[in-house]
């Protein structure tokens, strides 16, 4: 599997995902490719994280994680790919 990111502006830095993600794994991925990429890309613009609702980023820690990264999240119903932008990434 591969986690990525995009914006407006560009595509993000991807990861190679082994296996299943664990909450752990998560954060390190937002950790180490979602924030610089949002620098990169963004600076200090203000910006909404979207995800797919996936348990892992749903858990206590995580919520935690991004609310001490003041990363703001976009609410939508879970299970709705048709909404996800990255769907239609070819």
């Amino acid at each position: 599997m591969v986690w990525g990111c995009m914006s407006s502006h560009s595509v993000g830095r991807l990861h190679i995902v082994s296996g299943t993600v664990k909450t752990m794994d998560y954060i390190e991925i937002l950790q180490n490719k979602l924030l610089p990429t949002v620098r990169d890309l963004l600076g200090n613009q203000s910006w909404i994280f979207q995800d797919d609702n996936t348990p892992c980023h749903h858990a206590k820690v995580v919520q935690k994680w991004l609310e001490d990264h003041t990363v703001n999240r976009m609410n939508w119903p879970g299970q709705s790919p048709d909404l996800n932008p990255i769907e239609f990434m070819v």
